[in-house]
């Protein structure tokens, strides 16, 4: 489509007047328009790109699609996943209109964070003549997220709690397993210490994405504990390895406690975004406290008998 027909529809001083940088390209990927905001941001004259394919210019080492490219060829959500992963998405406003934010390493000295969006233009039998893209820089709001990430995430970490699974963190976890030694030491009362993790976790997230893995850690997080005994104590110790501190029992007794909860997860169906449903499992290991341990000893001991229990095959608890 030529430039005298989008212009015909009434874009193109519009286009020249507005202070975001915006380009449009016909059904054949040329550049039809690039204005005078895009000229000052990208460095590129409007007369060195018009009527070529440059569009990836400004924005990429190598020749790749633009979002715009994508909307001229017909969406297809396939390439926006290879190009743009889970960085789009459609916009609520535009039918037909995709939204992304992406940081750009060659813009600029050090780079720019950069909020875009392609909409396609079509004509008055609403055929597809081209494409508008439009793009905003957005470098400081996202640095000002990053700082209150990081901000939230100090904080997340001096808590008790566990955002996620609404256990005990591995901070308080150190805290309370040395009351507990010196409390089983003063009152000559057995100590157990489990330590879990879920079989191939790794895996899980990898196939099903981390939102479902998060599912899995909230419900394990939820059968722990409503397993617990009102003096045991349970800890997300880290991504998906759990302690549980159980004073006052026996290490046989803890065994029969930690093969309940094994065997009601491994029942448990979880459904993926996809509707697929499956099962998993959890290898733990159990210790008994002994006179000689200290915190780091008894941790590393339980280490290990969740070491064999996961070599042994997994799904399984050792001691």
């Amino acid at each position: 489509m030529s430039k005298k027909k989008l212009d015909g529809i009434g874009i193109g001083n519009l286009l020249d007047n507005i202070p975001i940088p915006a380009f449009i390209i016909n059904t054949q990927h040329v550049i039809t328009h690039w204005n005078v905001s895009l000229e000052i941001a990208s460095g590129l004259s409007s007369r060195d790109v018009v009527g070529t394919q440059d569009q990836w210019r400004p924005f990429y080492k190598n020749k790749r699609p633009t979002m715009a490219d994508l909307i001229v060829a017909g969406v297809n959500i396939p390439e926006l996943d290879q190009f743009y992963a889970a960085k789009y998405h459609p916009s609520d406003v535009l039918p037909g209109a995709f939204m992304a934010e992406d940081f750009f390493p060659d813009i600029g000295i050090g780079g720019e964070w950069l909020s875009f969006t392609a909409s396609p233009i079509k004509d008055e039998n609403s055929e597809i003549i081209g494409a508008i893209e439009t793009l905003v820089v957005i470098s400081d709001r996202k640095k000002a997220e990053f700082e209150l990430t990081e901000r939230e995430q100090r904080y997340r970490e001096l808590s008790q709690v566990d955002d996620l699974t609404q256990l005990y963190n591995a901070r308080h976890f150190y805290n309370e397993l040395e009351h507990e030694l010196e409390r089983s030491r003063r009152y000559k009362q057995p100590l157990t210490l489990c330590m879990l993790d879920l079989d191939f976790f790794k895996d899980v997230n990898d196939r099903f994405g981390h939102p479902f893995g998060d599912q899995v850690l909230r419900k394990l997080g939820f059968l722990i504990k409503s397993h617990l005994r009102c003096v045991d104590s349970a800890y997300r110790y880290g991504g998906e390895e759990f302690v549980i501190i159980m004073p006052q029992v026996e290490i046989n007794d803890a065994f029969t406690a930690v093969e309940r909860l094994r065997l009601e997860l491994s029942e448990v169906d979880f459904r993926t975004g996809s509707g697929q449903v499956i099962n998993v499992s959890l290898s733990a290991g159990l210790v008994q406290a002994q006179a000689s341990d200290n915190k780091e000893s008894l941790v590393a001991r339980a280490d290990k008998a969740l070491y064999r229990a996961k070599g042994g095959g997994r799904n399984r608890t050792c001691y």
